[in-house]
């Protein structure tokens, strides 16, 4: 419970002092001088309303912005404020509309003189009100830990607890390093620990996915829609994989597929095959209805994450080769083939 109120209290020193308030009624001040300087400019040089006007129309405009209160902080002497200055500036309306008028130009900069003097008080007012708020906060907050402090010296088994909670949070952060946090597959960090425990070399299918004209989804419908799709995929390939294949995302909308075992390179056709065809269902109904993928394919022996690299590298260029083949397929490269082999997966 005081470690609760610790993080309240901080949360709300925060909260504090990352919004000035002092700054939001200093700005409104030197808005009203800049109208007077405008009204004081048009009296001494005879010339026209129109600079005035637009002054005048920017302190109108802030009006209803001006806050009385933010999170912990009230001003009520705002409110007053507020609704005195929108009362001057509707009073000197059609003043500043005849400054040609003797004495016009006069009373509005003396009106105006007053709102000046009432925001530089609430200016002075909030900044002081928030320095002591902060201050109390940081007090209370201290006295917290202190008490805290005692309470872990009289009780070693909350700091046992501690570490266990420390220890676990270390899980979910080194967890959270290798999950893609947009579809909550594994990142391409995570393919450094795909490497067989022994280092003993396997056979291994390789597959790279990628998205067929990914971009004009973020371009034409947005970037939301895009990640939908990227979600869709994402849950296709955990579906389509089990313990014997492993799916992450690489980055954008690329992400590889790996398959081990003797079998690897029939059980990659395969299960691509049915990604593929999967995924258009997936996005049946949807903006994005007739989407497909381009899937390249390398076989070969992996015992480290180099050898996975090296496989991820063939399969990228075999991927391409597929982009440039019409997109909607898959092509297959490895050393055990002389060239490049086309599959259907449109």
């Amino acid at each position: 419970m005081t470690s609760i109120e610790i993080q309240r209290y901080q949360r709300e020193i925060v909260e504090i002092s990352n919004y000035n308030l002092s700054y939001v009624y200093a700005r409104t001040q030197i808005e009203v001088l800049r109208l007077q300087k405008a009204i004081s400019v048009a009296l001494l040089e005879g010339g026209g309303t129109n600079a005035v006007t637009l002054r005048w129309a920017i302190v109108k405009g802030r009006v209803s912005s001006i806050p009385t209160s933010y999170g912990p902080i009230d001003v009520p002497e705002a409110t007053s404020a507020r609704n005195n200055l929108d009362e001057t500036l509707v009073a000197i309306e059609p003043l500043i509309a005849s400054l040609q008028t003797p004495g016009n130009g006069v009373e509005a900069l003396k009106r105006l003189d007053r709102a000046v003097e009432e925001f530089t008080r609430l200016t002075a007012l909030v900044n002081v009100r928030q320095s002591n708020l902060s201050q109390h906060e940081q007090d209370t907050l201290s006295a917290t830990m202190t008490r805290l402090s005692a309470t872990i010296m009289l009780f070693c088994g909350i700091g046992l607890t501690l570490l266990v909670v420390v220890f676990r949070q270390k899980q979910r952060l080194r967890l959270a390093a290798v999950t893609d946090v947009l579809t909550g597959l594994p990142n391409r960090a995570a393919l450094e620990t795909w490497g067989t425990a022994s280092g003993k070399s396997v056979t291994a299918a390789l597959a790279v996915i990628d998205v067929d004209r990914f971009k004009q989804v973020n371009d034409q419908l947005g970037h939301a829609k895009g990640d939908d799709l990227l979600r869709r995929l994402a849950d296709v390939l955990r579906d389509k994989t089990d313990e014997d294949a492993r799916a992450a995302r690489l980055g954008g909308d690329e992400f590889v597929v790996i398959f081990k075992g003797a079998d690897a390179w029939k059980k990659a056709q395969s299960r691509c095959e049915a990604i593929s065809g999967a995924f258009r269902k997936a996005c049946e109904d949807t903006d994005f209805a007739g989407a497909t993928l381009s899937i390249g394919i390398s076989v070969g022996e992996i015992g480290t994450s180099e050898d996975i690299e090296a496989l991820m590298s063939q399969a990228d260029g075999a991927m391409y080769d597929a982009k440039r083949e019409g997109r909607s397929s898959s092509v297959a490269r490895s050393d055990r083939f002389d060239r490049p082999r086309q599959l259907a997966c449109g």
